[in-house]
């Protein structure tokens, strides 16, 4: 039975054998005097954001000087952007050039 992050204590109930729905709890987990019900689907995050007062908008534009990517592929200075592409046509090589902006 996968648990959801920060849930723990002690199995009070396992439901018997059968068929249930994704949503009817399986099993039902105690602690501290609360209990709470397992189903076999939950909420998992994947990752726990950086806490952060405000986001920045973006102001400089970054101007790589290739007309391909600045066309295609606008970025500003200090954003995330993806270089789209096959195997060996050159990402790592535009990513290296491009990493003296950042």
């Amino acid at each position: 039975i996968m648990v959801p992050p920060k849930v723990y204590g002690r199995v009070k109930e396992v439901m018997p054998a059968g068929q249930y729905t994704v949503s009817q709890p399986i099993a039902v987990i105690e602690f501290e005097g609360k209990e709470k019900e397992l189903s076999m689907s939950h909420f998992w995050p994947v990752r726990i954001p950086r806490p952060y007062v405000e986001k920045l908008a973006g102001k400089t534009p970054l101007l790589t000087g290739q007309r391909v990517l600045d066309s295609l592929f606008p970025s500003v200075q200090g954003g995330t952007c993806a270089i789209p592409g096959a195997f060996g046509c050159g990402k790592t090589c535009i990513s290296q050039a491009l990493s003296k902006y950042s």
